[in-house]
């Protein structure tokens, strides 16, 4: 036969399948889960993986218990089983096309390794190998990993700097243009909005100012999938215009745990090569369970989304209001936006200051966690931060603000604690003197932190959460930051992506 006519037919057949297939393409379907239903239902087996037949036989009983049978029963083969050989019922497809409808881009890919992938098929999606990217330095770890990966090479940009709460927002687009101006030849741009304390800065006019120098805007906005679904929310990275935008499923909506989405809009990321680099990174087999997750989450949202996201925020209203009351303890609010880098405020980050009551947040997050049975969000060296969603209630924010007040009337009268003592901004800022691949990749060597100053670092050293690297790949250490990095270990910081996590020695270029 001949190979075009063969091909035709081949196409006609899938299209008459689809049609029979179980995935429908309407906005209250749940075609991955609706598969696995369909699976079910015809009785059918898999003579293949996964090697524990869907529950049938000796799986693990402790499995069973913990998550449900059901669940067991539901991790199915996506092409042998929850679709055809050839995935010519289009069960994924259908999915990521009901998603991108929704969120109002023109494509949508499903990640089950969290947003931390989504970042790295992005980056290696609009940067090719020694092309340069613009990006803010407040990326988190999986954003510099994403430059090891993909070869690029990072021009950074400065976010805006709040100096009450030493803390940094988002990027002020003019600081985006003086960078784009003065690198010609970049390849694309990345920011990070919003921030892990929920402060999102003007997306709509970062996009303009990457479109007028004719480069596409790359926006980590793991945080903020959630804006999609709730008028009352800030708008969207996709509605503002961004590129391509990263979603975590399981952070703001109600997807499992390393559930993430990546949206494509327009023609300045290259469908194809988009499609093909997610390839590279996806697994081959990908979790039904997860994948099930986000179909899931896309759909109650789509329905409910304005209701349930509204009532995490009356919610967080709420919760703010009783906990600004509390002696000892401040709240970051609205008097954070300037316009620059901060546009806008999600409530349901509760962000608290500790200082009040003579704690830093790490010592605050433990009492509540080993007097109360909180755990919170976050912690750093004069914070502490909760996030209200919409599967809290009336007692679950009961308990948050229960907690907070015992914990402020357990050291009330305690002497305000000065804030840690920091070196400036500039002064914790290094120089790149080679790209983060060739730092982490090339020859190394660990040295004791005294010696470490003026070498050339070969890890990302993270305070974790919320994972913004202090020392990146390539950067030059200097004596600031090496101390920096000595007095967080001393407060009892937990640090991802350093060799040794205790920082006594540090891993450096040879």
């Amino acid at each position: 036969m001949d190979p075009d006519t063969a091909r035709q037919r081949n196409i006609d057949r899938t299209r008459r399948e689809a049609l029979a297939g179980p995935a429908r393409d309407e906005p209250d379907a749940e075609p991955v889960g609706e598969a696995v239903e369909a699976f079910r239902d015809r009785g059918d087996i898999a003579y293949a993986i996964p090697a524990h037949r869907s529950g049938r036989g000796r799986h693990l009983p402790g499995v069973s218990e913990w998550v449900g049978e059901q669940a067991v029963r539901a991790d199915v083969a996506t092409t042998k089983g929850l679709d055809t050989r050839t995935a010519s019922w289009q069960v994924e497809q259908t999915a990521h096309d009901l998603f991108a409808r929704v969120v109002g881009a023109d494509q949508v890919l499903f990640s089950t390794n969290g947003s931390t992938q989504n970042v790295h098929v992005a980056m290696t999606a609009a940067v090719r190998p020694g092309e340069t990217l613009v990006m803010a330095r407040n990326g988190h770890k999986s954003a510099f990993s994403g430059l090891v990966l993909s070869g690029a090479v990072p021009v950074y940009v400065e976010p805006e700097h709040d100096e009450r709460w030493q803390l940094t927002h988002g990027v002020d687009p003019a600081r985006l243009a003086d960078a784009l101006a003065e690198h010609p030849g970049a390849a694309a741009a990345m920011v990070f909005s919003p921030t892990y304390y929920g402060v999102s800065t003007d997306v709509a006019e970062l996009a303009r100012v990457a479109h007028d120098h004719d480069v596409p805007l790359l926006t980590d906005d793991a945080w903020g999938l959630d804006y999609s679904f709730c008028r009352r929310l800030p708008p969207s990275a996709v509605s503002s215009g961004a590129d391509l935008a990263i979603g975590s499923v399981h952070k703001s909506l109600n997807g499992l745990t390393q559930t993430s989405v990546l949206s494509r809009t327009g023609d300045r990321i290259d469908a194809q090569r988009l499609s093909l680099v997610f390839e590279l990174f996806q697994s081959t087999s990908t979790s039904p369970l997860l994948l099930a997750s986000i179909d899931s989450a896309r759909r109650e949202f789509e329905l409910h989304g304005e209701e349930w996201l509204g009532h995490a925020l009356d919610l967080a209203e709420s919760v703010r209001s009783r906990v600004a009351e509390i002696d000892g303890l401040a709240l970051l609010g609205e008097e954070v936006l300037d316009g620059r880098g901060a546009a806008h405020l999600d409530p349901t980050h509760v962000t608290i200051d500790v200082l009040g009551l003579g704690l830093t947040g790490y010592a605050a997050a433990d009492w509540l966690r080993h007097h109360r049975g909180v755990h919170l969000e976050h912690a750093d060296q004069r914070r502490v931060m909760a996030v209200i969603t919409c599967a809290d209630d009336a007692e679950t924010a009961e308990r948050l603000v229960a907690a907070l007040q015992d914990l402020a009337g357990a050291h009330a009268g305690a002497p305000a604690r000065a804030p840690m003592e920091l070196a400036s901004r500039d002064a914790l800022r290094m120089t790149t003197v080679t790209t983060p691949r060739d730092a982490v990749l090339g020859r190394t060597e660990m040295v004791p932190w005294r010696r470490a100053a003026g070498r050339v670092c070969a890890e990302m050293i993270c305070p974790y959460p919320p994972g913004i690297p202090v020392a990146a790949p390539g950067e030059l250490l200097t004596p600031a930051v090496v101390e920096y990095l000595q007095e967080l270990t001393a407060l009892d910081a937990m640090v991802e992506g350093a060799a040794d996590p205790t920082l006594a020695t540090l891993r450096v270029t040879a």
